[in-house]
């Protein structure tokens, strides 16, 4: 055989097989941060979290389901407030006796707050507000631990005024 009939050469072999040790490389380094948002700590979910931040906001406190994130006075009185009685005069749908956790469906711990749009969704406090001379906070459900939470927010109306919705899960 001569030189020139050869079909590939020793620099054709080395530059495919670089290219190919580079694009596994590449496979490896980065196909697990595909997984990453999905991969959380065991006591923590942000689907969870997302999808009771919408539930609230967008069907079970609304005012009406067509203006999503516009609650209701009476349903969000009825919701955090420390009595039943206080949303008596609305139709909610829900008992707001039981314990938050089973009230949304969700098996984990959860915390639902109201607070200031200008304050962060995990500091500053509740807001407070009053219902026939009762004055409430707006949150339910049990105090966050320090670590595993998931936190989702929203930014709602009540009564004209704007505030972030959060919810914790953990």
């Amino acid at each position: 055989m001569r030189r020139t009939d050869r079909g590939q050469t020793v620099i054709d072999f080395g530059i495919g097989a670089g290219v190919f040790i580079i694009a596994v490389g590449i496979v490896f380094a980065f196909v697990p941060t595909l997984f990453e948002p999905f991969s959380t700590a065991a006591g923590s979910s942000p689907v969870v979290a997302d999808r009771t931040a919408d539930h609230l906001t967008g069907s079970m406190l609304a005012a009406d389901p067509a203006t999503p994130s516009v609650l209701s006075a009476a349903c969000t009185a009825a919701f955090f407030g420390p009595n039943e009685s206080l949303g008596d005069t609305a139709d909610c749908g829900f008992d707001t006796s039981e314990p938050t956790g089973d009230l949304l469906g969700v098996d984990r711990d959860v915390n639902v707050t109201v607070r200031h749009l200008s304050d962060s969704p995990t500091t500053g406090p509740p807001v407070t507000r009053s219902v026939d001379g009762t004055d409430y906070t707006l949150t339910r459900g049990d105090d966050s631990p320090a670590s595993e939470v998931t936190v989702a927010s929203r930014a709602v109306m009540i009564e004209g005024d704007q505030y972030r919705f959060v919810v914790k899960v953990w």
